[in-house]
């Protein structure tokens, strides 16, 4: 069996969409005869681990795990990247997977050629790659789409809002999970036994929204991807700032409008997918009503989302394929 390396593990980060990337992953490398020797967590410093090191050294592929790390030249995006410059990775096959590409400096143009593959998750994240000088550089969907949620969808009954990266917008939608008489249900969670506690629950969701006024709404933390996707399948309806909780709305099958995050991730995403009259600007979330926010996908919607998960999971099976064979 192949042996891998994955920078960028963002299973680590109490995230259900980015813990379902990574499995799918993992799963489907192995799939091909790719076994993952050593992961370097999110945020981590690669370089300073010398377990993580050895691995690098032993393995057949690198596989840096973009999602939405590499835009706007930040320094972890960089550090990600570096990983071609290293001496123990020459000579090496790396591939840069699941990623979005989005207002990046020049001078990281320069690590782009050296790049095996390089599969980003929205068109437009490609063709920057593809003019920056990436030679096998491709779109697929984000690779939490690339595998069909095999739960069992109950009735539905309410709604449920989602969080945001982003704190004006995290805000604003903890207002609307107040207005709509909504569940407030974030795609990170929290799994200690301190938030089980009513009082401090409560102090969780007004600290992480700034909403310090107005009614509690129901918080929900679901423990697991599982429980994440199943919630989301018992509702009518999803409101998100979150690029991963649109993904796993369409999963679901649960109708979802978005809020902008702080790239084009979730713009492109809508537009990809056939859902762009889906995107809220700020004045239409404060104008949504719960009769809209449960408003079913039209024919035409819902035909463009089953084109667009089929091609998510068609596309998946070739990059898998593809990494293998770069492998000795």
């Amino acid at each position: 069996m192949a042996r891998a390396v994955l920078l960028n593990d963002t299973s680590t980060r109490f995230h259900h969409g980015c813990a379902r990337v990574v499995r799918l992953l993992v799963e489907g490398l192995a799939r091909e005869g790719v076994e993952v020797a050593a992961r370097s967590p999110a945020r981590a410093d690669w370089a300073r681990d010398r377990a993580f090191l050895e691995a690098l050294g032993s393995a057949d592929l690198v596989v840096v795990n973009g999602e939405g790390t590499l835009h706007d030249g930040a320094p972890l995006g960089a550090r990600l990247l570096s990983v071609l410059d290293h001496p123990l990775a020459a000579a090496k096959p790396v591939a840069l997977v699941n990623a979005l590409w989005e207002r990046n400096p020049p001078c990281w143009d320069r690590w782009l050629p050296r790049l095996a593959l390089a599969a980003a998750r929205d068109e437009g994240s490609a063709e920057a790659l593809r003019r920056g000088g990436a030679r096998d550089a491709r779109a697929l969907p984000d690779l939490s789409l690339s595998a069909p949620w095999e739960g069992a969808a109950g009735p539905r009954r309410g709604l449920v809002v989602g969080d945001s990266v982003r704190a004006a917008q995290r805000r604003a939608l903890a207002r609307a999970a107040q207005r709509l008489g909504a569940a407030y249900l974030p795609t990170k969670t929290a799994r200690g036994r301190l938030w089980r506690w009513g009082p401090a629950r409560a102090a969780l969701w007004r600290a992480y929204t700034g909403a310090w006024s107005g009614p509690l709404p129901p918080l929900e933390l679901a423990p697991d991807e599982g429980a994440y996707l199943g919630r989301l399948a018992r509702a009518e309806g999803h409101v998100t700032g979150r690029f991963h909780g649109v993904c796993l709305s369409l999963l679901a099958g649960t109708p979802v409008w978005a809020v902008a995050s702080a790239t084009s991730k979730v713009e492109r995403l809508l537009a990809e997918a056939g859902l762009p009259s889906r995107l809220l600007s700020a004045e239409a979330l404060e104008r949504l009503s719960p009769e809209e926010a449960r408003r079913p996908l039209a024919d035409s919607e819902a035909r463009a989302v089953a084109a667009y998960l089929a091609r998510a999971r068609g596309e998946a099976r070739r990059l898998f394929a593809d990494l293998r064979a770069l492998c000795p």
